[in-house]
């Protein structure tokens, strides 16, 4: 028989390790402290980067560029612009005979703020049209009483006419005597026709006088310069005496919508948009600012008008007039200074305010679009 095969050979057990020896109290404060150390510079660390990180987002900020402001040069004057009254074109060779009102004066539409030195020929030329006209007329009504009394003649004698043509019918009247009934008739009725004629005549002439009536008071009034509306006499620039000029009698108005106007170069004209806030500043008043915002754009492109007087200062700049629309308060303050000079200062466009403005142009080029098919065209002449 064989032997069984001999088994692996079982290893005895690892022996236990030895125990740890117990940690001092020494070595267990230098590990706390160790430990809080490590804290500490991590917590350092961190600061550190968090700092390093800010300082980053500063410098990033800072080497952006800042949003541009535009700004202009502008005038204080209404909104609805400062007018200049002269003379009319056929009274142009006149002078001022009486001047009413003076520099500042609050006036009203239709008052009369100048009388021409014309106003007394040109009233009495009004008194001999009138006197003309009342001739006229009486002429007039004096020959519809001569028309009346030819009438009624005719009318008797077309009776006398009839009885005599009867009675010659019967054999009781001559044939003379009708005759001369026929040529009384006759007469009459061209005497009538001819008045009648002579009344047309006198009522063409009375039409004719109430025409140079007319005109003679149209020109009287032309002699009295007033107020197309209300507003503020700004200037003066005619006295009695003086012949009117190019300057006009004088400049006004409405003082109650004042404003500024600005010259916006127009490469700026984007940049500018309804509702935009400016900042406006003047020479004469250091320290004093006026806040307002943009009412109305212009859509054409003029040549400056208000100068900065540096040297060198481009004179022939091409320039778009914004209308900057005031609170009251400084609208208040601007109506005792117009044409007064300042700087405007446009804050940057926001973004809804960039928005409305695309809007804006979109709904332009839409309303073009439906008008216009293909390329613009003359029209034809």
């Amino acid at each position: 028989m064989t032997e069984p095969a001999p088994g692996p050979i079982s290893s005895p057990p690892p022996a236990a390790p030895p125990p740890a020896p117990p940690i001092s109290p020494a070595r267990r404060r230098w590990l706390g402290a160790g430990l809080i150390g490590l804290l500490l510079a991590g917590t350092a660390i961190g600061i550190w980067q968090h700092g390093q990180q800010q300082r980053h987002q500063q410098q990033a900020l800072m080497q952006q560029p800042l949003p541009r402001r535009i700004a202009a040069l502008g005038r204080v004057e209404p909104l609805d612009r400062v007018v200049k009254l002269s003379v009319p074109a056929s009274l142009s060779n006149d002078t001022i005979g009486q001047l009413r009102v003076k520099q500042g004066d609050q006036v009203q539409r239709g008052q009369v703020l100048a009388v021409l030195s014309s106003r007394e020929s040109l009233d009495r030329d009004v008194r001999s049209a009138a006197a003309a006209v009342e001739v006229a007329r009486r002429k007039l009504t004096a020959q519809n009483s001569v028309i009346a009394r030819y009438r009624a003649e005719l009318a008797q004698a077309q009776v006398e006419l009839r009885r005599y043509s009867q009675l010659y019918a019967q054999g009781a009247s001559s044939a003379e005597t009708r005759d001369r009934r026929i040529t009384i008739e006759s007469t009459t009725r061209a005497t009538l026709d001819q008045a009648l004629q002579d009344r047309e005549t006198l009522r063409a002439q009375l039409e004719e006088q109430q025409a140079a009536l007319a005109r003679n008071r149209t020109e009287l009034e032309k002699a009295l310069i007033r107020a197309p509306f209300a507003g503020t006499v700004f200037r003066i620039n005619a006295y009695p005496g003086d012949k009117v000029g190019d300057d006009g009698i004088l400049d006004m108005g409405d003082s109650s919508r004042m404003g500024v106007i600005a010259e916006v170069y127009q490469t700026d004209r984007p940049g500018i948009s309804l509702g935009q806030r400016a900042v406006i500043s003047a020479d004469g008043f250091p320290g004093r600012q006026m806040v307002g915002q943009v009412v109305e754009i212009a859509r054409q492109v003029s040549r400056q008008s208000v100068y900065s007087g540096e040297a060198g200062e481009n004179l022939d700049r091409r320039v778009i007039e914004v209308k900057i629309g005031l609170p009251p308060e400084a609208a208040a303050v601007a109506s005792s200074i117009n044409y007064l000079q300042v700087n405007v200062l446009f804050d940057p466009l926001t973004p809804e305010q960039k928005r409305e403005q695309r809007q804006r142009l979109e709904q332009l080029i839409e309303q073009q679009r439906r008008e216009q098919r293909g390329l613009s065209q003359p029209s034809p002449r």
